[in-house]
């Protein structure tokens, strides 16, 4: 297994919080190997090389590790940046690979959300690839406070439960409007993320799978990607369809599809909707089900989480033979609808029925008046009798 050490981190965009005795150790040996008198001396060498300026204030600081704010009389924690502290570990031959016990906690450049309990060394694990797929499908990224948004709750914890497995516990904001439910996370879990694989670019056109998860020679980690696609970016009703408006992203996906060693269709255009898409097959579904179930035995949140009751219903339909004919299924739909207002999803497990039969059958019945429809604020349609 791969590990993300803090060596490893943006040192330009990260800042850290070291263990008391470890910050006070590190700058006073600094200080003796460069015969600096004071804090300002210290400052001023740091100042060479950097950017951003330094006094002596700063550095006594970052001893204590908190600051207070006289305007508002609130203390604050006071980071470091990464690349000084790489800069004065050097200086002492620290060897780097020991800050990971050391680092309380960190968060990006500025006044960001702060990871306030690490996870070091990171593992590069199928949950942290499938956190990339997630950005890339309902996540929000780049140079400002990311985000993640999803409809379903279910779904939705889990999310932040991935997060919180690859990156220890840290500071959030959860909203719930227009009926979805969206987080903002600290920028430094993007920032590594970014850093790691090697990411330009965040935005749905843009993107790009990183070749790293690409080249991953251990299924698990392909097969968490997949899912966490289905679950932003798909839909299961008689098919797994998978779509997108970047062909180049969903190709890459359908590549670690055929990789797990799953069949599906060629990617198709679709006008109407302005995006590609796919379709897994039906002859591997009871394989892709049961490799979902052993990953999740493992990594509880690589789960479809919602969805999974949609496949397990492909999977009981076609081991089910309903009759051909036309006028049965007609009334089957009929003494659904009997019992009350459905939609199409609905009358199909119901019945048992393909959704696109239903579908199908729904129009006809439409066309000779026998049942009507009301659209719903969602866009679907709710079925009933005359």
């Amino acid at each position: 297994m791969n590990y993300i050490d803090v060596s490893n981190f943006p040192k330009e965009k990260i800042y850290i919080l070291l263990n008391r005795n470890f910050r006070r150790n590190l700058i006073e040996k600094s200080m003796q190997k460069l015969n600096c008198k004071n804090y300002f001396e210290l400052a001023l060498w740091i100042n060479k090389t950097s950017k951003t300026k330094f006094n002596g204030g700063d550095i006594k600081y970052w001893i204590k590790g908190r600051k207070l704010d006289k305007r508002t009389n609130k203390v604050h924690q006071k980071f470091m940046p990464l690349w000084l502290v790489f800069k004065l570990a050097k200086l002492n031959m620290e060897q780097m690979r020991n800050l990971n016990k050391e680092v309380i906690s960190y968060r990006a450049w500025g006044k960001g959300l702060v990871i306030n309990n690490p996870t070091l060394p990171i593992k590069v694990t199928p949950e942290l690839d499938s956190i990339v797929i997630h950005l890339f499908g309902d996540g929000a990224a780049g140079n400002f406070t990311p985000s993640y948004t999803q409809k379903n709750k279910d779904s939705f914890d889990n999310f932040i439960k991935k997060l919180e497995n690859c990156f220890g516990k840290f500071q959030k904001s959860i909203y719930f409007t227009q009926g979805k439910y969206q987080i903002k996370f600290p920028k430094a879990i993007t920032d590594i993320i970014s850093h790691y694989y090697s990411i330009k670019s965040y935005k749905s056109r843009d993107s790009s799978i990183p070749k790293s998860i690409l080249n991953r020679k251990n299924k698990k980690h392909k097969l968490a990607c997949i899912i966490s696609f289905i679950l932003d970016e798909g839909q299961i009703r008689d098919t797994i369809l998978l779509y997108n408006a970047n062909k180049d992203i969903l190709s890459q996906i359908r590549q670690l599809v055929i990789d797990c060693n799953y069949r599906c269709s060629e990617i198709k255009f679709n006008k109407k909707a302005k995006s590609y898409s796919f379709s897994i097959s039906n002859k591997n579904i009871k394989k892709f089900y049961q490799d979902i179930k052993k990953l999740s035995k493992e990594f509880p949140t690589c789960n479809l989480s919602f969805k999974e009751k949609d496949l397990a219903f492909i999977i009981k339909r076609r081991d089910k033979k309903n009759p051909k004919n036309s006028k049965i299924t007609d009334q089957v739909i009929l003494n659904v609808l009997k019992k009350g207002r459905f939609t199409s999803k609905e009358i199909s497990r119901l019945t048992k029925y393909a959704h696109c039969t239903i579908t199908h059958h729904l129009a006809k019945l439409y066309e000779k008046k026998m049942i009507k429809r009301t659209k719903t604020q969602n866009k679907s349609c709710l079925w009933e009798l005359y």
